[in-house]
């Protein structure tokens, strides 16, 4: 069942103020299935999870580093642990590491091994396509939107209640920008529907902050974070 309507304002107070208060505890430590050797953990009620793609599974959690995570300065930003499920070229619909690899719903870790304050979701940039035969076909929206659903469906059902979900639209660079209006839609309705907190990330990412025309530089991780924050922290 979704959730109901909340303000942001209420979501933050609700769930950051109280929840992200407790004191955060590391557990333990593994890598990442399938994308790069990204570190996550399994954290107490005070911690940060992130799902996502390249833009979080290429970068890392040193302080000043060029490769720096928009969700490790979340973190820093915020004091919390944050443990990140991520898979270069996946997404809600498509499988990742040139379709070798999995979608955002099959890590189920991520949502049935941690009970964090907050869970973000980073994604969407690659889900204009699905695999077919180990290559791309263009998706409709309703392969999309199903498989976003679904997602956020099992997230709502595996999650406490007091897990902050928040989505984030897809930080899409100038390369192949022509899919970015029509999946940023899309996921902000599914968002709508389940009762979500969506944070739009049009516009943070263009040529002066990517590094290949898709992926952030560090001052593209840093707009990321700051457009998050900006939500997180009204």
């Amino acid at each position: 069942m979704a959730r109901p309507r909340l303000t942001v304002r209420t979501l933050v107070v609700g769930a950051l103020t109280a929840a992200l208060a407790l004191t955060p505890l590391l557990v333990s430590w593994r890598n990442v299935t399938g994308g790069e050797a990204a570190a996550t953990s399994v954290v107490t009620p005070g911690g940060i999870v992130v799902v996502g793609d390249s833009i979080t599974a290429k970068y890392d959690d040193e302080p000043g580093s060029d490769r720096q995570g928009w969700w490790s300065l979340v973190g820093h930003d915020l004091g919390k642990p944050v443990a990140t499920f991520a898979q270069s070229g996946s997404g809600y619909l498509r499988r990742g590491q040139h379709c070798t690899g999995d979608r955002f719903i099959d890590r189920s870790a991520a949502y049935t091994d941690v009970a964090p304050a907050l869970l973000i979701v980073e994604g969407g940039r690659n889900d204009w396509s699905y695999c077919v035969d180990g290559g791309y076909s263009v998706a409709t929206d309703d392969m999309i939107a199903g498989a976003v659903d679904a997602y956020l469906t099992t997230l709502q059902a595996s999650l406490s209640s007091s897990t902050h979900i928040v989505m984030l639209g897809p930080a899409w660079g100038p390369k192949d920008h022509d899919q970015a209006a029509r999946v940023t839609s899309i996921l902000r309705q599914a968002a709508g529907r389940h009762g979500l907190t969506f944070i739009d990330l049009d516009g943070v990412l263009d040529a002066r902050t990517v590094v290949d025309g898709t992926h952030p530089n560090r001052a593209g991780s840093e707009a990321i974070a700051q457009r998050v924050l900006a939500t997180l922290q009204p």
